[in-house]
Order: structure tokens, then C-alpha cells, then sequence
């Protein structure tokens, strides 16, 4: 594996480690050597090389104006301050420059960081469509556990508001209840390269979401669900298993974690 990127990045990290948690040398190895394994881990995920990985998160770092203008979010990427977190946007970008889809699907979108960010890769790849479900600007419950999202924008903002005009070309953005518009639409598109859940994180909800894309998603596929330690089974009162590991073991399948747990990808096997 080439390290330089890799090497850099972690440089920024390790002085303000060390200097929090002065006699933490070893842990501060482990934290390299977690670093590392995620390139590892994307480089599972995508089929691609870990020195093309090693390209574009360089690009996102170093090149794109876009993560300049974000400034403190961003911050978050490579190594700072949240346990070398890695955060969704980041994986969908680069998974999407990496494997060059045709077709991804989307649910949840709020603000549409995550979503602009998917079209600034497929801008960059010069192919690829985005699909996005979310519901109106609402707050929204699920009966079947009385867990409650809210989904509420700044005064005067609708959904998607930070996707600008010029990236809108390559984005289908449908507004409603993914249970009755997420079959529908992968009806119509038939097959996809990448799903991406971000939208009600319960158990049941989540489960939905991937037992319907699973089917739709191509040979080499990726299946990707941000807050994978939310959609929790509950049993007799205590948290039991997670949508996503659930879902793990039901196709028998390997997933990554990244990003503290809360990111989650499965990729779907070619076929023999």
C-alpha cells in the first residue's frame, strides 16, 4: 500500500492525540492501524485498488473546493477529533468515483449535503443518475415503535436545499413515504449500482429498505446505511440486534463499519 496520503493525514492527528493522552502510545498505533484497515475495508467494498483510494481521498481533501467551503465539517475527515471517523459522505463519494455508477438510489436527504456531495462525484465521473426519496419538510413517527425523526429545515429551506442548480441536472428528487415510493421506483429502474439508506432509522423501517433494494442491486453492488446503531430490535425492554446486522446475516454477506459503528456497506457478491 502506497502511504504517503496515508502517512500525512495521520500526522495531523497524532500531535493533538499525544498531547491529550501522553501515555497512550499504543493506542494511538491502534488507531493507525484501524486507519489503514479502512482503506483496506473501501478497497473490499468498491473492487478497486487501495492506491485509487488512496487518489480520491487526497482529491477530497486537497482538491475539491467544495470541502474548503464547508470548512468545520469537513474537519471531521481524515483523523481529527472523532475517533478517526469516517463519515457517510465521505464513503458515498468515494465509492461513487471509485465505482462509477450508472444508477444510485437514495433515501433521506434533509439539507441534501449528502446528496450533493454524490453529484459533485458523478459531475467529476461525467456519468451517473441520483435518485432520492425523502418525505416534505415534516417530523415523522413510526407507529410500529414510536420512534420519532425530525426532519425540519431552516426557515424559508425545502428539502434538498444544498444541492446548487448546476449539479440538478443528474438528480431525481421524489418527495413521500419511501414504504409506497421506494418499490415503485426501483420498479421503473430495474437495476442499480449503489443503494443508500439515510432516512428512518428504525428497525423495521431500515429493514424495509434494504430487503427491497437488495434484490435491484447488481452483481459487485454496494449497499450502504448510515446510523447502522440506531435501528435496534428491542426485546423485553433491552436493546437486542440491529437492522443492519440482521440484514448482514440474512444474505450472508461480510459488512464493513466505519465511522464508530455507524456507518455500514455490504457488497454484494459477483456471480460465480
Amino acid at each position: 500500500m502506497r502511504s504517503v496520503f496515508l502517512t500525512r493525514s495521520f500526522l495531523t492527528f497524532a500531535p493533538w492525540f499525544l498531547y491529550r493522552h501522553p501515555t497512550k502510545l499504543g493506542q494511538l498505533l491502534e488507531h493507525w492501524r484501524a486507519y489503514r484497515a479502512r482503506f483496506i475495508e473501501l478497497s473490499r467494498l468498491s473492487g478497486q485498488p487501495v492506491d485509487r483510494i488512496e487518489t480520491f481521498l487526497n482529491e477530497v481533501e486537497a482538491e475539491e473546493p467544495l470541502f474548503r467551503e464547508l470548512g468545520g465539517f469537513w474537519n471531521l475527515f481524515p483523523v481529527y477529533r472523532d475517533r478517526l471517523s469516517t463519515p457517510h459522505a465521505i464513503v458515498s463519494y468515494i465509492l461513487v468515483r471509485l465505482m462509477q455508477p450508472d444508477v444510485v438510489v437514495e433515501t433521506g436527504v434533509e439539507h441534501g449535503l449528502s446528496s450533493r456531495i454524490i453529484l459533485l462525484a458523478m459531475e467529476r465521473n461525467r456519468r451517473g443518475t441520483l435518485h432520492s426519496i425523502d418525505l416534505p419538510n415534516a417530523v415523522v413517527e413510526d407507529e410500529a415503535s414510536g420512534f420519532v425523526q425530525r426532519n425540519i429545515m431552516p426557515p424559508g429551506k425545502e428539502t434538498g436545499w444544498m444541492v446548487p442548480p448546476d449539479l440538478r441536472s443528474r438528480w431525481h428528487l421524489l418527495l413521500g413515504d419511501a414504504q409506497e415510493l421506494l418499490p415503485r421506483l426501483l420498479q421503473t429502474l430495474g437495476t442499480i449500482d449503489i443503494f443508500l439508506h439515510d432516512s428512518l432509522h428504525s428497525y423495521e423501517h431500515m429493514l424495509f429498505e434494504f430487503r427491497t433494494a437488495w434484490p435491484h442491486l447488481r452483481d459487485g453492488g454496494v449497499l450502504c446505511s448510515d446510523d447502522t446503531d440506531s435501528g435496534i430490535l428491542f426485546l423485553d425492554g433491552k436493546p437486542g440486534p440491529s437492522a443492519f446486522t440482521d440484514f448482514v446475516a440474512e444474505v450472508n454477506c461480510p459488512g464493513v463499519i466505519f465511522n464508530n459503528r455507524r456507518v455500514g456497506a455490504i457488497r454484494k457478491p459477483d456471480r460465480q
